[in-house]
């Protein structure tokens, strides 16, 4: 009996066509989306010594109020403050970086290293009030730089927070704006006013002591924080006083100044 090779035949080349399509490609990944461009902006010192970069990214509407407004400010501040904070082998960082920022909640601003961060929500309410000063007071804290001591000295001690606060906010309450009289003590602060209290209250303390005690203190004073030598006794060194005995002279002064009786133990 013959068999017909013609199915066969059949067979064997749609075998062949099918092995010769060509194999169908991957589906190619999906490219991840670009990331948003920085809205930037550079600005330097007249000098050219000292640049800062604006980024408005997350508030572009803040741009125009930063270089018209703050960076005025902060090209005229950032030289006196490193003027008013020398030290040793310290150069101050010559960039700064400024950023808005949209998720910082109820933190107005604070400096890690050489960027200071803003919280865009409490800036816009603040363009004509606090906004400028709070940055001058960041910008000390670039300055003081207190965290490179533990680069450089394995035994370094850290300052206590008010006198860090405090030194700050007395460059921006009593140099920078002395006019807006922020941090002054009156008869209404004054029964809970201390000298550790921090920020403001500090700030009034260190002013107290560089106008009557020691026209040099705060200088040598950060210079001890930053190389991470701070002791209490510095106070005592340079004021022959302890922090304690110098906060009771300095609360019986403004007593005396606001006519307020304070009893003797």
């Amino acid at each position: 009996m013959r068999i017909s090779t013609l199915p066969l035949l059949l067979t064997a080349l749609t075998f062949t066509a099918t092995a010769q399509q060509p194999a169908t490609p991957p589906a190619a990944a999906e490219k991840p989306a670009a990331a948003p461009q920085r809205l930037t902006k550079e600005y330097k010192t007249p000098d050219g010594k000292y640049k800062f970069i604006v980024d408005a990214t997350d508030a572009p509407d803040l741009m125009e109020w930063a270089g018209t407004k703050l960076i005025p400010v902060v090209q005229e501040w950032y030289p006196k403050i490193v003027a008013l904070l020398p030290g040793e082998n310290f150069t101050a960082s010559p960039e700064v970086l400024l950023q808005f920022k949209t998720d910082m909640r109820g933190i107005p601003a604070y400096a890690a290293g050489n960027q200071v961060s803003l919280n865009a929500p409490w800036f816009h309410g603040e363009l004509e009030r606090e906004a400028r000063g709070c940055v001058v007071h960041e910008l000390v804290h670039v300055v003081q730089s207190f965290g490179r001591a533990h680069l450089k000295n394995p035994n370094a001690t850290r300052p206590p927070g008010w006198v860090v606060e405090g030194m700050a906010d007395y460059i921006r309450w009593f140099l920078y704006e002395p006019q807006s009289k922020g941090a002054e003590i009156n008869s209404r602060n004054w029964p809970n006013a201390k000298y550790t209290d921090s920020y403001r209250t500090t700030g009034n303390f260190l002013d107290w002591i560089v106008r009557t005690r020691d026209k040099d203190f705060l200088s040598h004073l950060n210079a001890a924080c930053r190389e991470g030598n701070y002791t209490p006794d510095l106070w005592k060194e340079r004021t022959k006083l302890t922090d304690a005995e110098l906060g009771d002279a300095w609360r019986k002064e403004h007593a005396e100044r606001l006519g307020i009786k304070v009893e003797t133990k």
